[in-house]
């Protein structure tokens, strides 16, 4: 994260100042431009990137989540998205394409030359996890009988268009891998020598269906930049670089990281990004964010409140005759909101690791449910024994003990099912679940508990 100050850019975006903003953020490296970016709403991220140079767009793209790339090519025009992806590297624009909706994907590739709709289709192919899915198609081609002086003529005029001009691997008509040959060897060569003299044929190479694990431990081994990927006949279908690779065992890493910490929203990739966006924006975005999200959930929170006190008004009268009702107040609350933090945590870890299918969420409730009854039943009898010799029977109560045991054996199960139903439900609304699923079940248990509580003891007891 850069220690810029971006107050001279939100006032510009405030106040409308279009060319006060395009020149505050024409110098902006990359990465700091798609800093900015992700602090903003989605209208602010459109005008801050539409005001940017083609190549600008191309290289912030690249330091966006994917959530935010999804949202911006979701409201830019054909033309311009079709610019995007034959200017963005291969893997990079294959990444996106993947995500994209399928009418929108269809309606990019419809227009895309051939070459750049079968080089997209083809990577498309493979499968996640593998070589693969993280090479690209963007690669120096050379032929044996090339000379030395043909071969720098063309890397020159490709060069532009290349992610990496280091290497340049050398194939036979049928594509067949025959070895490479580095930049160095073509400026110290003769410029008459054929590429067949001077190419290096004892090359490492990956599969295309290896594990990317394995391509990634090849690099950082023999330190190279690059390995060149074929497929099973040895002919030369793509390159995997090494900050391609890198970044699969980043995220790979992070993966196992967010998993053990249980703070995945789902198993997807498109969840996993949603979910590093909102953590981002909670952590690292404008300060507003988080004070504008937390206060709406929050919101919930104290109307609840109010919501809460107004069914102890209710029964004010209750409490007048029987003070020792109110001694059981804290313990209904209490057990019911822990109990909801502890289904809420298990159905973030459980989604996290895969354990959790939002498909079959009905099922893991119903499961989530019978545990919360089973919890209910235990606790219920303890504490309804515990108040009955506690406060009932010196008090000539012994139904207070009723009513504690019957009001934990219903809140338990309620808050065990809010636990898992309101995260849900937020996820499928598209909100972070993360400060916005304990304000409703408090609210939610509270309310039913004591509503529940106080209407048993006022008719047990006959207040």
């Amino acid at each position: 994260m850069t220690n810029i100050d971006f107050t001279p850019i939100s006032y510009a975006l405030e106040t409308g100042n279009t060319e006060e903003l395009k020149a505050l953020i024409t110098d902006l490296n990359p990465s700091t431009i798609a800093e900015l970016i992700a602090g903003l709403s989605d209208q602010q991220q459109m005008r801050v990137f539409l005001l940017l140079d083609l190549e600008q767009k191309v290289e912030a793209l690249a330091f966006l989540d994917f959530e935010i790339q999804l949202s911006i090519f979701q409201a830019l025009t054909l033309d311009m998205s079709k610019a995007l992806i034959e200017k963005m590297p291969h893997d990079t624009r294959v990444d996106l394409m993947n995500r994209l909706p399928l009418t929108k994907k269809k309606e990019i590739l419809r227009h895309l030359a051939k070459v750049e709709r079968d080089d997209i289709l083809l990577l498309s192919t493979f499968e996640e996890g593998t070589v693969g899915s993280i090479m690209t198609s963007d690669y120096a081609l050379l032929y044996p009988h090339q000379t030395a002086q043909e071969a720098i003529e063309k890397l020159r005029v490709e060069a532009p268009d290349h992610e990496m001009i280091y290497y340049a691997y050398v194939v036979d008509e049928e594509r067949k891998l025959l070895g490479t040959v580095s930049m160095r060897a073509l400026i110290v060569a003769d410029p008459k020598d054929k590429i067949s003299d001077i190419l290096t044929s004892d090359v490492e190479k990956v599969n295309v269906k290896d594990p990317e694990e394995k391509a990634s431990r090849k690099l950082k081994q023999l330190d190279l930049l690059a390995l060149p990927v074929v497929d099973d006949s040895d002919m030369l279908i793509g390159m995997i670089t090494f900050d391609d690779a890198m970044q699969a065992i980043e995220e790979d890493v992070s993966d196992t990281m967010y998993q053990k910490a249980g703070v995945m929203t789902g198993t997807s990739s498109r969840e996993k990004a949603k979910d590093v966006l909102f953590s981002r924006k909670l952590t690292q975005g404008s300060i507003l964010y988080p004070v504008r999200l937390r206060i709406t959930f929050l919101f919930v929170t104290l109307v609840g409140g109010f919501l809460v006190g107004g069914v102890i008004d209710r029964f004010e009268e209750l409490l007048s005759a029987i003070i020792v009702a109110a001694v059981f107040i804290p313990v209904i609350m209490d057990m019911g909101g822990n109990v909801g933090t502890q289904s809420t945590t298990i159905f973030a870890r459980g989604l996290a690791l895969g354990h959790i299918k939002l498909e079959k969420i009905w099922k893991h409730i119903g499961r989530e449910m019978a545990i919360g009854a089973l919890i209910g039943i235990i606790l219920g009898v303890l504490a309804g024994t515990g108040a009955y010799f506690w406060q009932g029977a010196p008090n000539g109560l012994p139904q207070i003990g009723l009513a504690v045991g019957l009001s934990l054996m219903t809140v338990l199960p309620l808050a065990s099912f809010l636990g898992f139903f309101i995260p849900w439900l937020l996820l499928k609304m598209g909100w972070d679940h993360a400060p916005g699923a304990d304000p409703f079940i408090t609210t939610i248990k509270d309310f039913v508990g004591l509503t529940l509580y106080f209407t048993l003891v006022s008719v047990m007891i006959g207040v």
